[in-house]
């Protein structure tokens, strides 16, 4: 009945997010930390794991969030160079012969 007191206090007095809670608990449960250890932790010390566990977990979601990023990027460059492909190219338009014959009697009309 203490035992599960201070786990309650302990939640308690973090405000972490379940996630952060779960991954701490992990942490210690692999590490073979038991109950009555977690009891003769500091409060200091508690904070200090929780500070390195919400670090380790913003490192990892900024990490993601990069790698999400980076996906985001390669589509639209992807999709960009497929619009580009797929208008069809406009060539310049050439002067015919008759426009450019055309074209010369005007600037001779003119210069007369």
């Amino acid at each position: 009945m203490a035992e599960e007191n201070e786990n309650k206090e302990f939640q308690i007095n973090t405000d972490v997010d379940p996630l952060t809670s779960l991954l701490v608990s992990d942490i210690l449960n692999k590490n073979n930390v038991t109950d009555d250890q977690k009891a003769n932790l500091s409060e200091d010390q508690r904070r200090m794991i929780l500070k390195l566990v919400q670090d380790l977990q913003k490192k990892a979601d900024d990490f993601v969030q990069q790698q999400q990023e980076k996906k985001r990027q390669a589509e639209a460059a992807k999709q960009a160079e497929v619009e580009v492909q797929s208008e069809p190219q406009v060539r310049p338009k050439r002067n015919s012969l008759r426009d450019r014959i055309q074209q010369r009697r005007q600037a001779q009309q003119n210069n007369d």
